[in-house]
């Protein structure tokens, strides 16, 4: 069965409390090497600890699993690096308060829970507004583009029925000029019949003479 977020934190607290009654106990070689095993397990707890607050998508426990590197572990393989060498308990160079380190109580921790949440909920209202703006002028350009295109389709149609006028226009310009031909064909076929006659009617007289 696969440990949860709190399992690993109930596992990484148990190491730390060892750790620190090793080191405030008289120290030995064994001791001091059975601290370095802890404390290697401990940092496995706090490694899992954070990759399951990046995959939960929890930024609060994610800062806090980061900071347990910097809090309790490093100092506390300082110290036992310096007593593995032989230096003494070493416990008066480094602060005692970053060696023995207590965890905020429960009050204190929800505490900083809803403050973190508080923060989350403001970051995501002005994500909100940001994408809310960028909406709202989306839209705008949006209606400025579209205003645009209609008027060029106004003007595109106004320019076609300007188009079919000069077309009509033309058409009945050419239907005038075919009536006004036919008639003039008419009229000269009219004079040359009439001519026709003329001269037949010359010649016969003529001819009679």
């Amino acid at each position: 069965m696969s440990k949860s977020y709190e399992d690993y934190e109930t596992d990484y607290q148990s190491y730390l409390s060892r750790i620190r009654s090793f080191l405030a106990s008289t120290r030995s070689q064994s001791t001091l090497k059975e601290c370095e095993r802890l404390v290697e397990a401990a940092n496995k707890c706090a490694t899992a600890m954070q990759a399951m607050a990046e995959v939960e998508g929890n930024g609060f426990r994610t800062a806090e699993a980061k900071k347990l590197y910097q809090r309790d572990l490093t100092p506390l393989r300082e110290e036992i690096s310096r007593g593995l060498k032989g230096g003494g308990t070493g416990g008066e160079d480094l602060n005692r308060e970053d060696l023995f380190y207590s965890p905020p109580n429960n009050s204190e921790f929800q505490s900083l829970a809803t403050q973190s949440l508080i923060q989350n909920s403001e970051d995501l209202l002005l994500d909100s507004r940001a994408i809310l703006a960028e909406t709202e002028q989306i839209g705008m350009s949006t209606l400025t583009q579209m205003s645009t295109q209609r008027e060029q389709m106004q003007i595109a149609s106004d320019d076609m029925n300007t188009t079919l006028n000069t077309t009509a226009q033309a058409r009945l310009i050419l239907k005038k000029m075919r009536i006004k031909l036919f008639k003039s064909k008419l009229f000269l076929y009219g004079m040359i019949l009439v001519l026709v006659f003329l001269n037949g009617l010359v010649l016969h007289l003529i001819w009679k003479k």
